[in-house]
């Protein structure tokens, strides 16, 4: 009878190990699914929030930038033409920045919806990407309107700076050449001319005639001179005399009874005050 009975329970022991293993199977499958759609969920918010780092360190660089444009356009004083031009490159790096993250937040925002994730933390921090880029919009256009107002009042300034140049060089002209009439005006106020020649030669080159000074002489035959550095003429001749109308306690001769040494003029402004033109006959 007992060995009847241990053939009967036999079987079903077997049965139960069976039953228990398929279980424990089953089991071990459903943890292992488990196991992997909480891998692939933590590999899809990891790749979120390296995106999002992404976009937020792009977002970091255009503040910095942002902070130079503001320092350049706030600072008082002139605008270079190398800052407006590095003005007009960052604003452009900007806005290709924004460019980028516009696209990157697309795709992130695509993907968030497509994961069927529901991950409340993730959602909101898309959420206010969006506004921090909708903001940096809205600042670049800001950007380009101080840019447009810079431009305009460079161009100003420019052509105010044109106008003034081409005045300073008129006014530069005009003064040279009020420098050139002056110079010109002394000049001929401190130039006299004179000759020295004998009676025969004055008479020949019709300088004189009858003892008296012609009005048509010719000037070419006269020695220039500036009054106010020439105060002594040579003569070396026994005698000498002057024709033109000079005052007489303007100047003296220098010499000894047999010869003339020369013509020293004492007060050249009183000596020149009659005439220009000096001629004195000598012997």
């Amino acid at each position: 009878m007992k060995k009847y009975l241990l053939l009967l329970i036999i079987p079903v022991f077997f049965a139960c190990g069976r039953a228990a293993e398929k279980k424990a199977q089953d089991l071990q499958s459903k943890t292992d699914s488990l196991m992997g759609q909480t891998m692939q969920k933590d590999e899809a918010i990891n790749e979120f929030i390296r995106s999002i780092n992404d976009i937020q360190g792009t977002l970091d660089t255009i503040k910095q930038k942002e902070n130079i444009i503001n320092l350049t356009t706030d600072h008082g004083g002139e605008l270079q033409v190398s800052a407006k031009d590095q003005i007009k490159n960052d604003i452009q790096s900007i806005y290709s920045l924004m460019q980028k993250n516009k696209e990157s937040l697309n795709a992130l925002t695509k993907k968030l919806k497509n994961s069927n994730m529901k991950v409340t933390e993730l959602n909101k921090m898309v959420e206010r990407l969006n506004k921090d880029i909708a903001d940096k919009a809205a600042q670049i256009e800001d950007l380009r309107t101080k840019l447009a107002k810079i431009s305009a009042a460079f161009n100003t300034a420019n052509l105010v700076i044109d106008t003034l140049s081409r005045t300073v060089k008129d006014q530069g002209s005009q003064l040279n050449k009020q420098s050139q009439t002056i110079a010109a005006q002394d000049e001929a106020m401190h130039t006299a001319y004179y000759v020295i020649g004998a009676k025969k030669e004055l008479i020949k080159n019709k300088i004189i005639k009858s003892g008296e000074i012609l009005s048509d002489f010719d000037k070419a035959l006269f020695t220039k001179v500036d009054v106010r550095k020439v105060t002594e003429l040579p003569i070396l001749s026994k005698k000498a005399k002057i024709l033109s109308n000079h005052p007489s306690n303007s100047y003296k001769f220098t010499g000894d009874k047999k010869v003339i040494q020369s013509l020293q003029i004492l007060d050249y402004k009183a000596f020149w005050s009659n005439s220009k033109y000096l001629v004195i006959v000598v012997e």
